[in-house]
């Protein structure tokens, strides 16, 4: 077998196409054709055209999972996962690689994720940690300032009774001691 022709694609012209014997064989990123070593009127084994369709394989998990990344950081469950529904093969391989360049990092998930609850919608530390293990996060976060976080909350809205801002605090994952420190302690409208 010889590769007798490589075409960068159309729509990406990141990838190249690779044609054995005159027909297309496999598209492979354009890093992985140098990495590789292939070039045209080269011969090429079975073995070593398996190798490069795995290679392309890989490569478009690895793309795949970048772009999941790219939105937001992601848990290793939900990258996995992802992965997993869109039908990839190397999963196992391409999620160690993203730890390895830094792009998967549950503690850094999790750190993150009670940032932006702190931050945009903010919850109680229960409730960060039941969101987080839904997300595959074994990582248990503290959070420090969980009963100014929540006097913040009770001072934002109007309540007819202590009852009431008691049902609105626990629905948002506050624990029952800090709920009783902050309506103790609150001056909010009742």
């Amino acid at each position: 077998m010889k590769i007798t022709k490589l075409e960068y694609q159309k729509n990406n012209p990141n990838r190249v196409n690779v044609y054995v014997d005159g027909k297309f064989a496999v598209g492979i990123s354009a890093d992985d054709v140098i990495r590789l070593k292939i070039y045209k009127d080269q011969e090429i084994s079975q073995d070593g055209l398996s190798t490069v369709i795995s290679q392309s394989n890989f490569g478009k998990a690895f793309s795949a999972a970048l772009n999941y990344l790219s939105f937001r950081p992601r848990s290793e469950w939900e990258v996995r996962l992802h992965l997993k529904r869109k039908k990839y093969e190397d999963i196992d391989a391409v999620v160690e690689k993203l730890k390895d360049i830094g792009q998967i990092n549950d503690q850094a998930f999790a750190q993150w994720w009670k940032e932006q609850r702190s931050s945009f919608r903010p919850k109680g530390q229960k409730a960060i940690n039941v969101e987080l293990a839904r997300k595959g996060v074994k990582v248990k976060i503290k959070i420090e300032n969980e009963a100014e976080l929540a006097t913040k909350l009770l001072l934002k809205k109007t309540f007819t009774s202590k009852e009431q801002a008691f049902r609105y605090l626990f629905s948002r994952g506050f624990g029952y001691d800090t709920i009783e420190a902050v309506i103790e302690n609150a001056k909010f409208k009742v």
